[in-house]
């Protein structure tokens, strides 16, 4: 570690320890329990599973994204290891419930380094409720983790912490390195929608983009950030301790995001540097440009990594695993937020209005004035 720390030197020290932290954070995965527990909204359905392979062609040769897909399903689910000790509750490869209904779509983008396996403890939930999740591996210059492989043997530690330093101290003028995430996500949303299995079982008038980290970024430039990429389809937005969504984004681009947006952030982050600000200073400009109905909450105890089911299991990394009690609360407002604001839910309101004791902040603006 201190021959890492030695090459980190021309960032700042707290993105530097900020970085360190990730790569700890990623490289393994802690259990999971997807069953709902007291204060989760009850699961509906049982939870399918199936991984998708999306070939497209990129300069002249056939790429492919992995995708992995979570939907409503008839068939019993059982105890499944997706890697490592992290654990679900699905049926693999199982047939989507197909009786007449169709489902709204979340498409879900991972943090830098990650894989879409990242935040399985909201994303199965949320297809429990009746929901379409996709999830793509995004082609990042560094993986610790993919769908089908699991943790890369070949990762490369030195240069994964380098370039999330660098990641950590862009600016807007750097965000065309990371465009292709916007391809990919918006290359997940069309192939949904024109896959033969799941294309007929989706609400087209119902879809949602939602990330963590750098995955944040990612859903808000296809919701207005960034013109000519504007997806007309998506209807909510839903972001996870998203420093990047803030710093690789300029004020004026925050403000042409008109659907609405929850945005969350980890009240151990607030004096966290993102280049030269703090978590909530870029949390902050995010909230504040972002047009309403909008919502911001700071979760208690927790650290940017409390939004990822993927921890090392050292001593050190158990101080930033999100408790049980930071996932539920996470799950029941990002669920009640997208079933209100997409699938047109008015019971999640009894939810929203709400400020679970989880909360260290909790800002909820429906109409412009309009604070609580």
């Amino acid at each position: 570690m201190k021959e890492i720390i030695q090459i980190e030197k021309g960032y700042p020290l707290m993105t530097r320890l900020f970085v360190i932290l990730l790569v700890m954070s990623i490289i393994a995965c802690a259990p999971i329990n997807s069953n709902a527990r007291k204060g989760v909204q009850t699961a509906i359905y049982n939870v399918g599973y199936q991984v998708l392979d999306f070939k497209y062609p990129k300069k002249g040769e056939e790429r492919e994204l992995t995708a992995a897909v979570w939907y409503p399903t008839a068939a019993q689910p059982k105890l499944y290891n997706y890697g490592g000790p992290t654990m679900g509750n699905i049926a693999f490869n199982a047939t989507p419930l197909a009786k007449g209904v169709i489902y709204p779509l979340l498409v879900f983008s991972h943090g830098y380094g990650g894989s879409g396996l990242g935040s399985v403890f909201f994303t199965e939930q949320l297809a429990a409720r009746g929901w379409i999740v996709v999830a793509p591996d995004h082609h990042d210059r560094h993986s610790v983790i993919r769908i089908r492989t699991g943790q890369k043997k070949d990762f490369n530690r030195r240069g994964f912490l380098l370039h999330a330093g660098k990641i950590a101290s862009s600016s807007p003028d750097d965000r065309i390195n990371y465009l292709y995430r916007l391809d990919e996500m918006k290359l997940a949303i069309d192939r949904m929608l024109n896959h033969p299995l799941f294309g007929k079982l989706i609400d087209r008038n119902r879809i949602a983009l939602g990330g963590h980290s750098l995955g944040g970024f990612t859903a808000l430039g296809l919701c207005g950030t960034i013109e000519r990429r504007f997806d007309p389809r998506v209807k909510a937005v839903l972001l996870f301790s998203t420093g990047s969504g803030g710093y690789l984004y300029r004020e004026t681009e925050l403000a042409r995001v008109k659907i609405p947006s929850m945005l969350f952030m980890g009240e151990r982050e607030r004096n966290q540097l993102r280049g030269s600000k703090t978590m909530s200073e870029v949390s902050g400009k995010i909230h504040r440009n972002l047009s309403p109905p909008k919502y911001f909450l700071e979760i208690k105890g927790a650290s940017h990594f409390s939004f990822n089911n993927r921890f090392a299991e050292n001593r050190r990394a158990r101080m930033l695993i999100g408790t049980k009690k930071q996932f539920e609360v996470i799950r029941r407002y990002s669920i009640a937020f997208l079933e209100k604001h997409v699938a047109g839910k008015k019971d999640a309101d009894q939810v929203l209005k709400g400020r679970d004791r989880m909360l260290a902040q909790y800002i909820r603006k429906l109409t412009p004035g309009q604070s609580k």
